[in-house]
């Protein structure tokens, strides 16, 4: 695969993000490369995803990474846990793939999604073809705006995550990191557990896990990682039909990233 067709599938990214635009632009600004650095090249796009190309020759496989710049550090208070909550969400489906494992497990995907206090990514590495790049790329640009992020769903998924956030109680190592974490951050969420807490996995409301899904998952939040065998073509201003989605930018829910950012690093 070419950066030329890569960049093409990176299109595809943004004319899924922005479907629900009412306007359009006639012509809009090609991938902006910043940097190439050890053989990896950083692109910005005009939505604000930043994406990360990495030419792996010592596989035959394509790895597709989605790293959203949001983990537990930015929950609220009644909120522990919810960044982690929502990425068991996030795998529950959108109207176009209704059932996420099942579509990788048909490609023959290795995939898994984590969450720290930074941030969450789901990523997914299938053999190296076009079709499959394609796929990894409209999967995850997808359910980045069009989770479904359902009450039956977090009801079913309830069980799940009590069950790993009793195994960490369980363990040794991970009631001694825990504290020493709670020890150092005092006053600031890195001292809090990713899991959360019983109380506040249990009694999350569906409503509140929607609006930080809506306030964080979004293009301009998100740096987008893609490495595969070969990438040698430059890249083409034809595939760059990238416009701010109208749920990304905006003013009030930038600021309010911002904000948190702001807030979490001095501590509250």
């Amino acid at each position: 695969m070419t950066i030329h067709r890569l960049l093409w599938c990176l299109g595809v990214v943004a004319l899924l993000i922005s479907v629900s635009r009412t306007a359009y632009a006639d012509e809009l600004p090609a991938p902006q490369k910043v940097v190439t650095i050890e053989g990896i090249t950083e692109y910005h796009l005009d939505n604000g995803l930043r994406v990360l190309l990495f030419p792996d020759p010592s596989r035959p496989t394509v790895t597709v990474n989605m790293t959203v710049l949001v983990g537990s550090r930015h929950e609220d208070y009644g909120e522990a846990g919810m960044a982690h909550l929502l990425e068991h969400m996030v795998f529950k489906g959108t109207p176009t793939y209704p059932n996420i494992p099942q579509a990788l497990q048909d490609r023959g995907a290795r995939f898994r999604g984590t969450t720290t206090p930074d941030r969450t990514n789901y990523f997914e590495t299938v053999p190296a073809s076009d079709e499959n790049l394609e796929f990894c790329i409209r999967l995850e640009a997808d359910r980045l705006v069009h989770s479904l992020i359902r009450q039956a769903d977090l009801d079913a998924e309830f069980t799940v995550v009590r069950n790993e956030f009793e195994r960490s109680e369980n363990t040794p190592i991970g009631v001694l990191a825990k504290r020493i974490a709670a020890a150092a951050y005092e006053w600031h969420n890195y001292g809090k557990s990713t899991l959360g807490n019983r109380n506040d996995i249990e009694r999350m409301p569906v409503a509140h896990l929607r609006a930080f899904y809506k306030q964080y998952y979004q293009p301009d939040n998100v740096v987008l990682i893609v490495a595969r065998p070969s990438m040698r073509r430059k890249p083409s201003r034809s595939f760059s039909s990238l416009s701010e989605p109208s749920r990304g930018r905006s003013a009030s829910s930038t600021s309010r990233v911002r904000r948190n950012l702001r807030r979490t690093a001095s501590g509250w």
